[in-house]
């Protein structure tokens, strides 16, 4: 499934998808979070929030293979 694909099933409420997204991502976003040295529960705070910042506005995305700079922002 291409990325496009895998963004407008998550949108749709696809739990596969999201889990595809989550497990593509994650490592993006922690090691931002953890380059600007934030300890170790400050950086599961922003993980958290990203992640449920992106649930708040993933209809929105238009250009799915731009999500890891979204993500990274």
């Amino acid at each position: 499934m291409d990325l496009g694909a895998v963004v407008g099933a998550a949108s749709q409420g696809d739990r596969e998808a999201w889990n595809a997204l989550v497990g593509r991502y994650s490592g993006l976003i922690w090691s931002v979070a953890r380059a600007h040295r934030l300890g170790d529960a400050d950086a599961a705070d922003v993980f958290q929030t990203t992640w449920l910042r992106l649930v708040e506005h993933l209809g929105e995305i238009r250009d799915a293979d731009r999500i890891g700079a979204w993500l990274a922002t």
